[in-house]
């Protein structure tokens, strides 16, 4: 198979997947049902989820240059193999729903007092199609030439809450106990991010220390992601719960002349772009995880446009109500993202390894 993704670039997009959406609407629900130890859940469930990425980075080793579909096939066969691809199918399609509703109402909160779906809808939709078309390769080099923009504008936002964040309000610390690790299944909507990685089995370009170089940087992900919960709360303390969109809310102590020439606008540009491409992965997951199902690649268009139909019905069916959507996720559907992001990543990497142990134990022909 063609090795269309390098390891730089397959960072750049785990980062993407793990960063983009945890710096909006979570930093606001968790300050609501947690308070100021907020960013301590944060890390816990950062941490967990990591695990994810150990198991899915042990099959990519195991099974050099397989697909992800492959691997299935070798570890369940094709009939229990395409029913884990369905399901993911569908764990990325309620993905989408959200990233594309968090991507209009973000916009539109920020940047526009009257913005209409449809005049957001159709050139998104539109990109996300040609990306689609051009495949992973020019989606890889999309972020390679982007998201050094998006570290940068997250790096600003962090160090202007870093001096202006009052490091007091850490106290007391763990005023609650732990007792709030107990609700961390209702924010599983916000986790699962490193199953994108199934996307790029078979097309990375395997460098010299590939796993350190990914484990690492992506721990420092975590790390950095973590001080930026806690300096959230800890520059505005109670009033957390007042700010919904932490990345670009945390920019408002930034001195400026006008609206046009503060700061923050160029980082709601900048996060709209991570948007963006967050949605378009997510979609290019959908497709290809469906067409794999159903063994219709030679259609991937097609599916990508019903996929994306879809998509958009959802949305205006609940008026882009984002908490809605919140909701329904963490009373409803937080069983399937729990069975998908704990469940099947302890199942591949039991029949991975038992798969392995197998093939060692058979003798070699002399």
């Amino acid at each position: 198979m063609t090795k269309t993704v390098t390891t730089r670039q397959l960072i750049l997009i785990l980062v993407l997947s793990v960063v983009t959406l945890k710096v909006l609407f979570l930093p606001n629900v968790l300050a609501s049902n947690i308070g100021r130890d907020g960013y301590i859940m944060l890390l816990f469930l950062l941490l967990v989820d990591f695990l994810n990425l150990l198991i899915l980075l042990y099959l990519l080793n195991k099974y050099k240059d397989m697909t992800f579909s492959q691997i299935l096939n070798t570890l369940f066969g094709k009939a229990i193999s395409k029913v884990i691809l369905f399901l993911l199918a569908l764990f990325f399609l309620s993905r989408c729903f959200v990233r594309f509703q968090t991507n209009f109402i973000y916009l539109n909160e920020n940047l526009y007092t009257a913005f209409e779906w449809y005049i957001f809808a159709f050139p998104i939709l539109i990109c996300v199609i040609f990306c689609i078309k051009q495949g992973t390769k020019v989606y890889a080099r999309l972020c390679e030439i982007f998201m050094p923009v998006v570290i940068f504008g997250f790096l600003v936002a962090l160090v202007v809450g870093i001096f202006r964040a009052d490091f007091t309000n850490a106290l007391p610390f763990l005023e609650n106990g732990l007792g709030f690790i107990m609700s961390s299944h209702r924010y599983s909507v916000w986790f699962g991010d490193y199953f994108v990685l199934i996307l790029f089995f078979g097309k990375i370009k395997i460098e010299r220390k590939f796993n350190v170089k990914v484990v690492v940087s992506l721990l420092i992900t975590i790390v950095l992601i973590a001080l930026f919960y806690a300096v959230f709360y800890f520059t505005y303390n109670y009033n957390s719960v007042c700010h919904i969109n932490a990345i670009s809310d945390i920019m408002q102590f930034l001195p400026s002349v006008s609206d046009i020439g503060s700061f923050d606008w160029i980082l709601i540009l900048i996060w709209d772009i991570a948007l963006f491409l967050d949605f378009t992965l997510s979609v290019m997951l959908v497709n290809f995880l469906f067409c794999e199902v159903f063994n219709i690649h030679k259609h991937k268009i097609i599916v990508t446009i019903v996929s994306l139909i879809i998509i958009v019905a959802f949305n205006y069916a609940i008026n882009f109500n984002i908490f809605l959507s919140m909701t329904i996720y963490r009373d409803y559907i937080f069983a399937f993202n729990i069975l998908i992001q704990a469940g099947l990543p302890i199942l591949l990497f039991i029949f991975g390894t038992a798969k392995r142990r197998k093939l060692n134990e058979i003798p070699k022909t002399q």
